[in-house]
């Protein structure tokens, strides 16, 4: 499958059966992170994974994970992010990020269904999990068999703005 084809063919999913997922789809998905790209090469992510009846449980308690039978807390470790020396910038939060979506889109190529969560309590995650001071929960994957059929990979002409409208050349804008 092209790249292009694979990122028109993913697609949120907030309803999944409670078929489990495969330990070696599990393992693709959890490398496909771990190749990611980081500044500076830091690799500053950490991947909770959550994938036991009580863990789903308590994390349903900070975040609606849809019912998915595994989902990844993906934080950063500001201790080990890199920052930039002339503004302090932390790169950790894009670094997670980049690694979230390597791990979306190889989900997606396993015919998985799955879903970006960032509207959780992260401070109630760190609690429930006893994660380390240094980390900060920034996203959630949710990852399962999808319960609903898959959207249509032509939506974007109609739902995403033209190139026009958010692609800008520097003699456009002098």
């Amino acid at each position: 499958m092209k790249f292009i084809d694979l990122a028109k063919l993913r697609c949120s999913t907030r309803s999944f059966t409670k078929q489990s997922i495969s330990n070696e789809d599990l393992m693709l998905i959890l490398e496909a992170g771990r190749i990611a790209p980081t500044t500076a090469n830091t690799q500053s992510h950490r991947v909770l994974v959550i994938d036991d009846e009580e863990g789903l449980r308590l994390l349903s308690d900070a975040a609606q994970i849809y019912g998915a039978p595994c989902a990844l807390v993906i934080s950063v470790d500001h201790a080990a992010s890199w920052k930039r020396a002339f503004d302090s910038y932390d790169s950790g939060d894009i670094d997670a990020t980049v690694v979230m979506t390597h791990m979306m889109l190889q989900a997606s190529e396993l015919g998985l269904g799955n879903v970006w969560v960032g509207y959780f309590k992260p401070e109630r995650i760190k609690e429930l999990f006893k994660l380390p001071e240094s980390w900060v929960p920034v996203h959630i994957l949710c990852i399962g068999y999808a319960n609903v059929p898959l959207k249509d990979p032509q939506r974007h002409q109609k739902q995403r703005l033209p190139l026009s409208k958010t692609v800008f050349y520097r003699k456009d804008i002098e």
